[in-house]
């Protein structure tokens, strides 16, 4: 995906998500170095220990203090190695939650009724692992990495200058060589990494698909298709992960190499040295401990590269799910709401007034004048994605204790009209006001302006209860239930209201779930009560007296219902017949 202008990169993302734990962040750094140069000395105590050991020296005349050095340098090593893991791992994790909080609050400004870009399995598998990415880039296994290593490696080749510079040079000759590959092979791994990350997604999506969808499986006698299905797209991934795998295991084995050629190079050039008595054994092995140091250089800059790539790949799937398409958006805090603010006096063309950008919200609130109806919309229009038509210049004024009925064939865009009334499908022009007050285009009115009971309501696996209160005090409950006729069937019921619906409230008609949404929507308060398909699921006598319940609770509330019933068009303050658009 294209970069949009005034979006970060991907270095840019990453200094984004540092810039708040910054003093962490040098302090893993330096953590780390001091980590990788505790290799060093005991490198050079061994020296020192070689070349000052006497000919005829016994295992009781050994000198002990470079072995002492040695032990010591190793153990402190190894307590250095405890306490980068600790600091990293408290960096890493910080990054993490950052940038997943920021990802999370983003989607959760998409327009509630637009489909995501991605499928929902795909969308959790970059939630879980792409994200993962940006604080591993920046973690002990990308840059710090490298980082370390590249200063180890400077001091360690300092000190190899002082012994010989010709060994020198040809010890280090396989370190660039293979750093050199690594970069020219970045342009596969980037491949291989997209693939493999894509594959995976593709099983994500799928199997949560398959478990949102069981009942149509079993009834279709669909599941040897299913299986066959998973295996097909479980096989590509699998074939991906191992060409990915093959291809970094290959990099990561050079390591190895540059530590076996490095070692064959000291050998022959050190060889006549050694003989000549102008390079002695500790130099010798100082050279070969040093190697080990470049080998590790050139696994830290191999996994880099692959990382990087892996972090590119990253970066474009990210940009994918994000509203705004922008990269940004994960290393900023996400801003605060427009506030809903008063309609304009000369409203009346059809527009809606704005908060300005950068707008203090500890300001007051703008109050609605008191000469506005409680529901006024003028102008409104929206078309789907791809040029469908939608709503098209839809007036409509109600005052407070009105039903108004929006009737119509299917697919006349009665459950469009209502979700772009609230602000979950982004109109395209008009304006919506409620007791005078309006919000920007792309943002939901939600209680106490509106509040909405859907066609298809979505439960989640707990209570009952819970499901309709959703955060609202418990004494609102009984009350609520008994407005929605909930209340008559929860007396056969096992545990009443704290009842468990199961996933997807498998364990309530739809009648019983569309009078959830209605409880749940009563136990919100709103000015205007927006529900879509009143006689959904619902017998004429449990319709009627839902309706009588709803008409007497919202007599300072406009109440909006989709219907095609005679019975429901006939009680009507105003009827808005929609015709199916070219």
């Amino acid at each position: 995906m294209r970069r949009r202008r005034g979006d970060v990169g991907r270095i840019g993302l990453l200094g984004r998500a540092v810039r708040p734990h910054l003093p962490l962040f040098v302090a893993d750094v330096l953590t780390g170095m001091a980590f990788f140069l505790c290799a060093v000395i005991p490198g050079l105590a061994l020296r020192d220990f070689l070349n000052d050991l006497p000919d005829d020296a016994t295992a009781w005349a050994l000198p002990l203090a470079p072995l002492l050095a040695y032990l010591g340098f190793k153990t402190a090593e190894a307590v250095g190695a405890a306490a980068w893991m600790a600091v990293d791992t408290v960096f890493r994790y910080r990054v993490y939650h950052d940038v997943r909080v920021r990802l999370t609050e983003r989607l959760l400004r998409r327009p509630g009724a637009l489909p995501p870009p991605v499928p929902t399995g795909d969308v959790l598998s970059r939630y879980r692992e792409d994200t993962v990415e940006v604080a591993e880039m920046l973690g002990k296994r990308g840059v710090q990495l490298v980082t370390s290593s590249v200063v180890t490696s400077a001091v360690t080749v300092g000190f190899l200058f002082g012994i010989s510079l010709r060994t020198t040079l040809l010890a280090v000759l396989p370190t660039f060589g293979i750093a050199v590959i690594a970069f020219v092979a970045s342009r596969r791994i980037k491949e291989l990494q997209q693939h493999a990350r894509q594959t995976a997604g593709d099983v994500s999506a799928f199997l949560r698909d398959c478990f949102a969808g069981i009942e149509t499986i079993k009834v279709n006698d669909a599941g040897e298709h299913v299986v066959g299905r998973v295996r097909q797209i479980n096989d590509r991934r699998r074939h991906a992960a191992v060409r990915s795998g093959v291809f970094g295991g290959i990099l990561a084995s050079s390591q190895s190499i540059v530590i076996v050629l490095g070692t064959a190079l000291v050998m022959w050039v050190s060889a006549a040295e050694i003989r000549d008595g102008r390079f002695q054994v500790g130099d010798f092995a100082y050279f070969v401990y040093a190697l080990g140091t470049f080998g590790t250089l050139v696994d830290a800059v191999g996994k880099l590269v692959s990382r990087f790539q892996r972090f590119s790949v990253t970066g474009e799937r990210l940009r994918e799910v994000l509203p705004t398409g922008r990269l940004r958006d994960l290393g900023e805090p996400t801003p605060e709401l427009p506030a809903p603010v008063a309609v304009r006096d000369d409203h009346a063309a059809g527009q809606a007034g704005v908060r300005a950008p950068g707008a203090a919200r500890d300001e007051p609130e703008p109050r609605a004048a008191d000469d506005h109806p409680l529901l006024e919309v003028q102008g409104l229009r929206y078309d789907h994605p791809g040029g469908r038509r939608g709503v098209h210049d839809l007036d409509l004024t109600a005052g407070a204790g009105e039903l108004v009925v929006v009737t119509g064939p299917v697919g006349s865009g009665k459950t469009t009209l209502l979700r772009v009334l609230q602000g979950t499908l982004p109109r395209d022009d008009g304006s919506v006001a409620v007791r005078g007050l309006t919000l920007p285009p792309g943002v939901a009115m939600a209680p106490p302006l509106m509040s909405l009971t859907p066609q298809a309501p979505h439960v989640f696996s707990d209570t009952l209860a819970t499901n309709v209160l959703l955060g609202r005090p418990r004494p609102a409950l009984a009350d609520v239930l008994a407005a929605s006729t909930l209340d008559r069937d929860l007396r056969r019921v096992p545990d009443g209201a704290d009842a468990q619906i199961g996933p997807q409230g498998h364990r309530l008609s739809g009648g019983q779930l569309h009078r959830l949404a209605a409880a749940r929507m009563l136990a919100h308060p709103a000015d205007v009560l927006l529900i879509d398909d009143l006689s959904a699921s619902l017998d004429v006598e449990t319709e009627r007296l839902l309706l009588d319940n709803l008409l007497s609770r919202s007599r300072g509330s406009v109440l909006v219902v989709v219907s095609n019933r005679a019975s429901v068009l006939d009680r009507a303050d105003q009827v808005h017949r929609l015709v199916p658009g070219p």
